[in-house]
């Protein structure tokens, strides 16, 4: 598939469409996945506010799973409607979602213990907004070969 053209994926279910959503549903529900965890060991985050991930039960992996459903049914409706390229850029939108908590998540935990009083907080931000960035932009590059490759393999 060129990069100048927009074909409609998912319209046939072969064996390639199906490759490219289970790797679409992989990542982003190890992605959830890890930010739940992530939410969960720490209780000042955001994402600890919800019951669902921070309680005591083990529903949140399913909860994660179940989000990661929905992601690849998204990626299923606009990739039948509008093309790869619309794809890759709900990816893109969700993936941005993710850095911004994992850079929160990250200066307020790890990070915050690593480098101890050093830094004021709004630079602690700031280097993880840069590394989660980084990270962002290498799996959405990896995403966008996936989305768009024509075949199976190397």
């Amino acid at each position: 598939m060129e990069y100048a053209e927009s074909a409609l994926i998912f319209q046939n279910f072969d064996r390639l469409a199906q490759a490219k959503l289970l790797t679409i549903f992989a990542l982003h529900a190890v992605a959830l996945g890890l930010l739940f965890l992530l939410a969960r060991a720490q209780p000042g985050s955001n994402l600890a506010r919800f019951r669902l991930i921070s309680g005591n039960s083990l529903i949140w992996p399913f909860f994660a799973l179940v989000l990661a459903g929905l992601i690849a049914g998204a990626n299923i409706a606009i990739g039948r409607s509008s093309g790869a390229h619309a794809v890759v850029i709900f990816n893109a939108c969700i993936l941005s979602l993710y850095v911004i908590e994992y850079a929160i998540l990250l200066s307020r935990g790890f990070l915050k213990r690593l480098m101890g009083d050093e830094l004021p907080p709004e630079m602690l931000l700031f280097v993880c907004f840069v590394l989660m960035v980084n990270a962002g932009y290498f799996a959405l590059m990896f995403l966008k070969d996936i989305i768009l490759t024509t075949e199976i393999g190397i």
